[in-house]
């Protein structure tokens, strides 16, 4: 039988216990309001147990020296916490894109009263007014109001996705400071937790709730894998690569995105993109690669400007002699280059709220202003085998250059960059530039390669209008590009004078009509007479008026890629935001979802986590009694001795 010390032995391991106890309770009562702290336990186990000395030769009894704390333990799933993590993640993705469909829809008004539509019907009617009287200086001059006021708004609203797009471009910046911050705090606490709990004495459970709120934030802006290691480190990869590991925090960094000052971000220890274009162009739901705020970030924005060039038109087989192995030919050659265009506008643009926007509006504001300049100011093509000179004897650049049989697969542009060739039959290369072409990539002007055919857009003097001034004004347009005349006036072989169209503005740079570099013709601003709607024999022309009208119910071109069917300007419109309105619909459908499904996961974590002050209150009640019993206990145990010591003493 164990000796009556070992029994006091017994009784203060009660009170010890209990102690712990009641301060871990004491622990859990204080926190009961704080973000992520984690609920802790004790759990009681038997200390050792002493053998007892007998003669029995069977068995061996023992005497157990009493109980003692098996570990202060926090009550957390990791399964849960696993699954919050990955849909938090994508909930991340989604928000974000949901935001820029939001902000986008607020650049158009259509919610808010102040519609860009209306500003279309304005233009229209201003359009309709001017067919009663084409002459009519109250009609012209209420037609540059509104069209000022259409362009005005036009350029507004690209200069706000312009602006969004850099606050997005912002947005990613910070948000990859934000996430290496978290890297280095998770490595802290990874340091401090294997420094207390390398002894395998206690746990450090306080430092474990502050790291697991990091990778509860961490896992909103990116994709995570994680698995904790045997000294109770957290090692993280982050969208497939090591991140935080046991020597290291691998920081993102940023690099700009060539020719633009948008950024991407990087590893700089892996020397690769963290989202590479072709891994974005491929995020799904169905790869589950569909996770992380940052990713959501750029694929709203985009990694790139673009305009109304990048929108693929498909070509009309009424355009071309099909009963002709030349016209079938062509034909091909043209809907091949148009697929290929088609795929990169659905690979790289399409995914990007915001680059969609920027050029399916740009392409519709592009197709009003052209189709109304073309009607003002009629043209021709024609193909030449040398080039024009304007009156200063200098070359001007034609619409485009044909170039056939180069036994060269790549050409450069004069800026230096390379254009790739078209592999025809023969083995060799054609190529169709809207500039010249050289052989090596100086810049310099030279290695000249020889073209087969050039193409000009001339001002078609038989079928233009004039001014209702004394000169007879011809080639004013109404709506004009920024620094840059329409027409290089000249004379052709024959002395006559003819009018070019101008590709170039004043610093010889290609000039399109592109949001950003539009705006009313200044000239007929200020002198309305010289708008050309006039007969050679001074009789307004009704029937050019009548156009004018009549282009708005010209189907143009087609907003959704999967329709080949072509829009008018209004109804091109109403399906341009018609996809924002089912875009934000889609989004917000995944949002809420999201939203469900992380606080689901957050509710069942925070029901297995969260402390219970009802709950708390009875277990101090228990641990209180079990203390006192203890104590009671050492005290039965103290006067028992004392008394075998005070009797033995008297004998």
């Amino acid at each position: 039988m164990a000796n009556g010390m070992s029994g006091l032995y017994v009784g203060m391991t009660g009170v010890r216990s209990n102690q712990i106890a009641l301060n871990a309770t004491a622990h859990n009562l204080a926190n009961i309001n704080t973000e992520g702290y984690t609920r802790q336990q004790v759990t009681f186990e038997d200390t050792v147990y002493m053998p007892v000395m007998t003669n029995d030769k069977v068995t061996t009894p023992v005497s157990g020296l009493g109980v003692s704390i098996s570990e202060v333990r926090r009550i957390r799933d990791t399964f849960i916490d696993a699954s919050y993590r990955s849909e938090n993640s994508r909930l991340g993705f989604y928000d974000a894109q949901y935001q820029a469909v939001n902000e986008i829809e607020d650049l158009f008004g259509e919610m808010q009263g102040v519609t860009y539509q209306s500003y279309l019907t304005d233009l229209y009617n201003s359009l309709n007014e001017l067919t009663k009287n084409p002459t009519s200086t109250v009609a012209r001059s209420s037609l540059i109001q509104t069209a000022t006021a259409f362009i005005d708004k036009s350029e507004a609203i690209y200069e706000g996705l312009i602006t969004y797009q850099t606050t997005l471009n912002t947005e990613v910046r910070n948000m990859v400071t934000t996430i290496n911050d978290l890297g280095q705090t998770i490595y802290s606490y990874n340091k401090k937790i294997t420094a207390i709990e390398a002894a395998g004495v206690e746990h450090a459970n306080d430092l474990r709730d502050e790291r697991d709120k990091a990778i509860d934030e961490l896992s909103k802006y990116m994709d995570l894998d994680y698995y904790e290691g045997p000294n109770g480190e957290i090692i993280i990869n982050a969208e497939g690569v090591p991140f935080v590991s046991l020597n290291e925090v691998a920081e993102m960094s940023t690099e700009y995105v060539t020719g633009t000052s948008l950024v991407i971000p990087t590893w700089p220890c892996y020397d690769r993109e963290v989202f590479t274009a072709t891994s974005l162009a491929k995020t799904s739901n169905e790869t589950d690669t569909d996770k992380g705020q940052l990713k959501g970030l750029i694929l709203s924005r985009g990694n790139m400007v673009v305009d109304y060039t990048y929108v693929a038109e498909m070509p009309s087989s009424s355009d071309y002699d099909l009963t002709t192995a030349e016209g079938l030919a062509e034909y091909n050659k043209d809907y091949a280059a148009y697929e290929e265009k088609q795929e990169y506008y659905n690979t790289y643009i399409l995914p990007s709220q915001v680059l969609t926007a920027m050029a399916g509006f740009d392409y519709l504001v592009n197709g009003i202003v052209t189709a109304l300049n073309d009607i003002l100011c009629p043209e021709k093509e024609v193909t030449l085998t040398s080039e024009y000179t304007d009156s200063n004897g200098n070359l001007v650049q034609a619409d485009k250059y044909i170039y056939t049989n180069i036994t060269r697969d790549v050409l450069y542009n004069r800026f230096g960059e390379e254009v790739a060739g078209t592999l025809n039959s023969s083995g060799s290369y054609d190529y169709d530039s809207e500039e010249k072409l050289y052989s090596n990539s100086n810049g310099d002007g030279t290695g000249v390669v020889a073209f087969d055919s050039v193409t000009y857009s001339l001002l078609d003097l038989d079928k233009t209008d004039y001014g209702m001034d004394n000169n007879k004004t011809v080639g004013q347009e109404l709506f004009s590009r920024a620094n840059t005349e329409r027409y290089v006036v000249t004379t052709d072989s024959n002395g006559d004078t003819i009018y070019i169209r101008n590709n170039l503005n004043d610093q010889k740079y290609e000039s399109y009509y592109r949001l950003g570099n539009l705006s009313i013709n200044s000239t007929v601003a200020q002198d309305l007479s010289l708008l050309p709607l006039s007969t050679v024999t001074d009789k307004e022309d009704f029937e050019r008026a009548n156009e004018l009208v009549d282009a708005w119910d010209v189907k143009f071109g087609t907003f959704n890629i999967e329709e080949y069917s072509k829009s008018t300007f209004n109804s091109y419109y109403n399906n341009f935001v018609g996809k924002y309105a089912t875009w934000g619909d889609v989004l917000n459908s995944y949002v809420a979802n999201q939203e469900n499904m992380v606080n689901g996961y957050n509710n069942q974590r925070t029901e297995t986590t969260g402390v219970s002050s009802d709950e708390e209150l009875q277990k101090m009640i228990k641990f209180q009694h079990a203390y006192n019993a203890s104590s009671r206990y050492v005290n039965v145990v103290s006067e028992m001795l004392e008394h075998l010591v005070t009797s033995l003493g008297a004998i």
